[in-house]
């Protein structure tokens, strides 16, 4: 073997041992460290969202449903007790009689939007147009209350044919916009 010979083999045995020398990477411990805190980040992010996304998601359910069996209670109120019928007798009434006032009282607690007054907060979880015919709905239901509530203005001093005509026309979009609600949702 001459020395040309010699040299080429030690170099590949000199290859050869780089190969499988256990030689340390310093980058290793830092790629495990980021890859492991990644990992990890991710192993928790994705069951915290999914779970906090559900509870959303049924928080929503709950405010709807109840907001709207209120208002559905509020509507069945309203028909069984005959307010828009007995409001429309009064006008015809005043029709006939222009120059009489009648008195138009209900009894309202106070805790007659109780459910709504609660969920108030909550309102922007639902879809917007529902929110908006939610608050449309009961505006329009607290203009009546304060006018026929026993301390009402109807109530005390009595409504002339235009006063009641007025009542009448917030009193029948209020109804119609709680059926729309209702029926919308509720099955």
């Amino acid at each position: 073997m001459d020395t040309q010979q010699l040299l080429e083999a030690a170099q590949t045995i000199d290859i050869l041992r780089s190969m499988f020398a256990d030689e340390k990477n310093e980058w290793l411990p830092v790629i495990a460290a980021i890859g492991g805190a990644f990992v990890g980040g991710v192993s928790s992010f994705f069951p915290s969202f999914f779970l906090e996304k559900r509870k959303s998601k049924l928080e929503k359910r709950s405010v709807e449903i109840a907001i709207i069996s209120e208002i559905s209670a509020f509507l069945e109120v309203i028909e069984r007790r005959e307010y828009v019928h007995e409001l429309k007798e009064d006008i015809n009434y005043l029709k006939q009689n222009p120059d009489e006032k009648i008195q138009f009282a209900v009894i309202v607690p106070a805790h007659y939007s109780q459910v709504y007054q609660q969920h108030i907060s909550k309102i922007g979880l639902l879809h917007p147009e529902l929110s908006a015919r939610i608050i449309r709905f009961h505006q329009l239901i607290d203009s009546v209350v304060q006018d026929i509530a026993t301390d009402g203005v109807v109530a005390n001093v009595g409504g002339d044919l235009k006063t009641l005509s007025e009542l009448l026309e917030i009193f029948e979009s209020a109804v119609t916009v709680g059926r729309e609600i209702v029926g919308e949702k509720v099955q």
